[in-house]
């Protein structure tokens, strides 16, 4: 059984003392015993303990699935956690997850079989479909987990690899993944490859703060000989009061097919402009539909902002591919703000 860290977004609430409930569990990175997390000790203004909201939100960009949940990208998650600044992880498996039996998509699992359960009766993974991903799935796997207020390194999903007892696989002679990609009747193997992370997650008694996670499949989930590779690409995780909006029109005229065309963003002190695949891919993609394009939750920095009339062949196991960046039109250098939106046209 193979296994992945995934970063994702939630909602959990933080508490001064630390500990949690369900089966959280605490094991050291370092395999040490201290006892200081790094976070302190969240107290209220009369100094009493005091729980701290922290809520994440999802946002899933357009993709090209077609109409009807025709094309999946199923993962099975057995574990969530969370790491310290003293590289102690907390983590909670579906024993502390609210439903675990409701999270998973039932079209994930083949119709004569079902997740294997631990010897509690608990389910020891649950599956979503990132092709078809809401909020809820995601609140619902860490939803009012306890931990230590204080500054975190990391949170992180354990996306695992398997295959079900399935009588539909054996009769098909195609094996039924746990984690894959395709539809009911044609899965591609998905290889679970790299630790897709995001870092400085801060957990404040003094400052409430939502984060927004958003993550491009077109960039996570690579094709490379009749295997997906799930990939630590187009991961972001932003504190919404230190993000932008960037937006704009597109001519009609610019692009022989405005189907094809996306507005690629570049951090401005990169060397060059490269495709999903290459050392230097945009930090942010933006599908151009009807004229126009809007990012959203974008970090805090300064950007050159390109259209790319032909990205839509933009694959990211293929490097160097002749991606058409219109320079001439770009704007460079664009400082962006937290809380403010940027109205950038081509």
């Amino acid at each position: 059984m193979k296994k992945i860290i995934l970063m994702v977004l939630t909602m959990f609430v933080v508490v001064g003392c630390g500990g949690g409930g369900g089966d959280s569990s605490t094991t050291s990175a370092s395999d040490s015993d201290s006892g200081d997390s790094g976070g302190g000790t969240a107290t209220s203004s009369d100094g009493a303990k005091a729980d701290v909201p922290i809520s994440v939100d999802v946002v899933v960009p357009p993709t090209e699935v077609p109409d009807g949940d025709e094309l999946q990208a199923c993962v099975a998650i057995d574990a969530v956690s969370v790491t310290d600044l003293a590289g102690t992880i907390t983590e909670w498996t579906t024993k502390s997850m609210n439903n675990p039996d409701e999270i998973s998509n039932k079209q994930c699992i083949p119709a004569d079989s079902s997740i294997p359960v631990d010897n509690d009766g608990y389910p020891k993974f649950i599956v979503i479909d990132l092709h078809d991903l809401t909020d809820v799935d995601i609140i619902q796997l860490i939803s009012d987990q306890l931990v230590a207020a204080g500054e975190y390194t990391g949170m992180s999903l354990s996306v695992i690899q398997g295959t079900y007892d399935s009588l539909i696989g054996d009769t098909l002679g195609q094996p039924q993944y746990y984690s894959y990609v395709g539809d009911a009747l044609n899965k591609q193997y998905m290889e679970v490859v790299d630790e897709l992370s995001f870092d400085g997650l801060d957990i404040n008694i003094d400052v409430p703060t939502t984060y927004t996670m958003t993550f491009d499949l077109r960039s996570m989930l690579q094709m490379l000989e009749n295997a997906y590779y799930l990939k630590n690409k187009g991961l972001r995780l932003v504190d919404n009061l230190m993000a932008a909006t960037i937006y704009g029109d597109v001519d009609p005229a610019t692009c022989d097919s405005a189907d094809n065309a996306y507005v690629y963003l570049y951090d401005s002190d990169d060397s060059g402009y490269g495709d999903l695949g290459s050392d230097n891919p945009p930090v942010h993609t933006a599908k151009v539909v009807d004229s126009q394009y809007s990012m959203g939750y974008v970090p805090e920095g300064t950007y050159d902002v390109m259209l790319a009339c032909n990205a839509l062949a933009d694959l990211p196991n293929q490097i160097d591919l002749d991606i058409d960046l219109d320079e001439d039109s770009m704007h460079d250098d664009q400082s962006v703000s937290g809380g403010q939106e940027y109205y950038k046209p081509f």
